[in-house]
């Protein structure tokens, strides 16, 4: 007599298969152990503030997976946690373009569950020649190039149909972050990467006008001034006012509830905790600190650029007093960790040498200083110089021309600037002073030279 298969017998055999089948995943998936990914590109080439994410198959724990991750050599940085599976290595200075580097994941337990790195991993990565991003005004048309360090290689990243207006370069060199009028009249932030031709929005900003956006170290944040749309057409805008946009959340609001507090020109410092930006009606710098909250107002007229030290405790800028010789520019210092502002130039100088243009390299020694040299000249000339022997050298000055803008480059070592000819015809070019060199060349035509790592 055959034996007859039942319903209920088929269905226990297909469970207890699909049990073993389980059963040999699971095994199968606990012998291999965690795997890892980073977000290294395939050719190993990365900008200097690359901040490097490693992926887990698995739920980990922050704390013991950086006893699992190691850079050769040391460089110094600090572990984030991303979401359950990711954390990121954060440099805190820019990577040496003279190493190849290697990213090692060695094998370890991951989370308190005993889930463990079974085969030790490794990874190189190298820093890429930066370039410089520029604006060029033409034929009623403004858009965004890129070149290398060289002057060659110029290829324009921005559609000729968008017309931009200002711009502002991610720390780590992967996008930009441009305005652009829109149709309704107001100005918006749009989005473009370094290899240009896939810009896209970034915040609709409607009928209001968002300008001068600066991007925070870290790439996730952007400060820029916002002045709101009159209630109807004929009526101005409203005063500028600083907000912040967040990229990866998408929230944006107002940095001070105070709607009396104006701002433009926002400047994040170094380490992305403290934002400054200019009152044009109150005439003060407004400096609030992200991590405690604090706010302090520092006294300024000119409504200059400032300076942040590499380290973030001392803040530059410009402000114009009365003094004992009459009407004078000063370059003042404020130590923000005790509290103290002095006067660095100015107010026993014999003329007003109209400081205005100020940027601190990532050298703790170095920064640049845009001044006037003759009483009744126009010009500004740029002087590079170290802070605490107040002596340097004059890297752009030649008469016909009046120099601004400066801008350094990660390591410090490189000055981009724009220079405009006073007399006769001209166009606006980019100029290049390296470290070393006795004379600055010029890269390009155009303005607003930016370093795109």
């Amino acid at each position: 007599m055959k034996p007859r298969l039942t319903i209920d017998s088929l269905a226990i055999g297909l469970i207890l298969f699909l049990a073993a089948i389980a059963g040999f995943v699971i095994w199968v998936g606990e012998s291999a152990g965690v795997s890892v990914r980073v977000d290294l590109p395939e050719d190993g080439l990365v900008g200097p503030y690359h901040a490097i994410t490693f992926k887990f198959s698995e739920v980990v724990s922050a704390e013991m997976a950086s006893e699992l991750i190691a850079l050769d050599p040391i460089h110094e940085g600090y572990l984030q946690t991303v979401d359950d599976t990711s954390v990121r290595f954060v440099p805190l200075q820019p990577f040496d373009p003279e190493i190849t580097y290697t990213v090692k994941v060695i094998a370890g337990e991951t989370n308190i569950k005993g889930r463990e790195v079974k085969k030790p991993q490794s990874w190189e990565f190298r820093i890429r020649e930066p370039r410089v991003a520029y604006m060029v005004t033409a034929g009623g048309q403004s858009g965004i190039w890129s070149a290398d360090r060289t002057g060659r290689g110029a290829k324009r990243l921005t559609s000729e149909e968008i017309k931009v207006v200002s711009f502002d370069v991610a720390q780590g060199g992967d996008f930009i972050v441009f305005t652009s009028v829109n149709q309704n009249g107001g100005i918006d932030l749009w989005r473009v990467s370094r290899e240009g031709g896939d810009e896209s929005l970034l915040l609709d900003c409607g009928l209001d006008r968002c300008t001068t956006p600066v991007i925070a170290p870290g790439d996730t944040r952007i400060a820029y001034s916002r002045e709101a749309a009159g209630p109807t057409p004929d009526l101005p805008f409203g005063s500028p006012r600083i907000w912040v946009v967040d990229i990866e959340s998408g929230a944006d609001g107002p940095v001070y509830e105070d709607q009396s507090i104006l701002g433009y020109n926002p400047s994040w410092s170094p380490d992305g905790n403290r934002l400054a930006s200019f009152d044009g009606l109150a005439d003060f710098i407004h400096m609030i600190d992200f991590t405690s909250g604090e706010l302090v107002l520092f006294p300024s007229t000119t409504g200059g650029p400032v300076a942040w030290s590499p380290d973030s405790t001392r803040l530059l800028y410009t402000t114009f007093e009365q003094t004992d010789n009459g009407g004078r520019t000063l370059v003042m210092l404020a130590d923000l960790s005790t509290g103290e502002t002095i006067p660095l130039f100015g107010s026993v100088d014999v003329y007003d040498n109209a400081y205005y243009s100020l940027a601190w390299s990532a050298l703790e020694e170095r920064l640049v200083l845009g001044l006037r040299m003759e009483v009744d000249s126009p010009s500004r000339v740029l002087w590079v110089l170290d802070p605490s022997l107040l002596e340097g050298i004059v890297v752009a000055q030649d008469p016909d021309y009046t120099y601004n803008s400066p801008q350094w480059d990660p390591w410090g070592g490189a000055l981009l600037f724009q220079q405009f000819k006073m007399r006769g015809q001209f166009k606006p070019e980019i100029g290049l002073w390296r470290e070393g060199t006795n004379q600055a060349t010029v890269l390009a035509e155009g303005i607003l030279p930016q370093w795109l790592p």
